[in-house]
């Protein structure tokens, strides 16, 4: 999954490629090979230092990069930066709600909208059966009377 909150950090730029467009964090990462959203978790989870090592060895590592070493401490300085402003960022489960707690409602406008959209297919569904039902009752065809004349004369 692809998280948010680690777009300003991936979408930074970090260099200018030879035609002088910038290119991003995320552009290096994945020209090695690495999963941006992994890489950035991976740091978010360290502390600032080995995160910040990791991160310049990785610009380093890159094609046409920083053109000195210090450019490149400065690059991941300012990222690690980015990255580590709020502790809230690090990767971390939810505390439990209490039993006693009521679950939280959401209005449909609230829902993701995958589930939006399955509720609206099946809210549709319905519609379409009731009216096949509706229909079909209303135009059945009349009992056929079967009894036999027969001709006694």
């Amino acid at each position: 999954m692809l998280r948010k909150d680690f777009d300003e950090f991936l979408f930074t730029a970090v260099a200018n490629d030879a035609n002088g467009m910038p290119v991003t964090l995320l552009t290096v990462l994945a020209r090695l090979g690495v999963d941006p959203w992994e890489e950035a978790a991976d740091l978010a989870n360290l502390s600032r230092e080995p995160a910040m090592q990791r991160l310049a060895s990785r610009l380093e590592a890159m094609p046409n990069g920083p053109a000195s070493a210090e450019d490149t401490v400065n690059i991941a300085t300012r990222l690690i930066a980015l990255l580590h402003r709020a502790p809230a960022r690090k990767a971390s489960a939810p505390a439990p709600a209490p039993a006693s707690a009521p679950l939280p409602t959401r209005k449909l406008a609230e829902q993701p909208q995958g589930i939006r959209l399955a509720i609206y297919c099946l809210i549709g569904a319905i519609f379409v059966l009731v009216g096949q039902w509706a229909l079909s009752n209303r135009h059945a065809p009349a009992p056929m009377d079967t009894t036999i004349i027969s001709d006694t004369r």
